[in-house]
């Protein structure tokens, strides 16, 4: 081999060598979005969904914890307020990781579809068992107790029903309004609140199940005082709801 081949071949493999190879922004592709994160080994699925820089995990109603990609040694490294997990993306929509802890537990994340449209939620919402008596004054409803102090009896709100509007839930009932923020998931499945919707019940989590411009339905996790005066959590199931409709 002569030596001006030599030499090219020299130039051709330095510049090979330090050719930048494309990285994949790990945080730009969680962010702004909603994942399985499954334990391989356990077979646990949660449900977490990611925002800028604060995440989600509604089995557990964790809200607005901090997590942050963190890169050593061309490794990324998800950083979940205490837990770290080496990430690597092995699909447009999968990325698997090893969870350091203890014990390693070898985790999949796998992005879930956006359902509905946000806007849908807008409205105000009626349990349908009750949904004849709200709009319908001739029906005849339970007489109302004695108004607090200072409020009027025609101010009585029966049956109750919520008000969703924007970042905020509302619900109505007898003589009480209670106002909540909301954080709706990137796939629009599932909305946390702290809402007092009854004397002795507040609602935590929505898991909307199906959502249009007429009916929504969900399982709803509330807290209830029991009479030991501690706090028992419950889901019911399959609670349909009806859109007022105006006129």
């Amino acid at each position: 081999m002569n030596k001006p081949t030599i030499i090219s071949l020299l130039i051709l493999t330095l510049f090979s060598c330090q050719k930048n190879v494309e990285r994949i922004d790990i945080a730009n592709e969680l962010r702004g979005n909603t994942f399985d994160l499954t334990s391989i080994g356990e077979k646990d699925t949660l449900t977490v969904d990611f925002k800028d820089s604060t995440y989600t995990v509604f089995e557990y109603s964790d809200r607005n914890l901090p997590w942050r990609i963190a890169t050593f040694d061309n490794t990324d490294i998800l950083v979940f307020d205490r837990q770290v997990i080496a990430i690597k993306q092995t699909d447009k929509n999968i990325f698997k990781g090893l969870l350091i802890s203890e014990k390693d537990y070898e985790v999949t994340l796998e992005k879930r579809k956006a359902h509905w449209n946000k806007e849908l939620l807008n409205g105000i919402w009626i349990e349908e068992k009750n949904y004849d008596l709200f709009l319908n004054d001739s029906l005849p409803k339970p007489p109302p107790p004695p108004a607090p102090p200072g409020i009027s009896e025609s101010n009585f709100q029966y049956p109750p029903f919520y008000e969703i509007k924007g970042d905020s839930i509302s619900a109505t009932y007898y003589y009480h309004i209670s106002k909540s923020n909301i954080d709706i998931s990137n796939s629009t499945e599932f909305i946390t609140m702290k809402l007092q919707s009854d004397f002795d019940k507040v609602e935590k989590l929505w898991k909307i199940k199906e959502l249009n411009d007429s009916i929504m339905i969900i399982d709803r996790t509330i807290e209830k005082e029991n009479k030991k005066f501690s706090f028992l959590t419950t889901t019911e199931e399959n609670i349909k709801l009806v859109k007022k409709r105006y006129s």
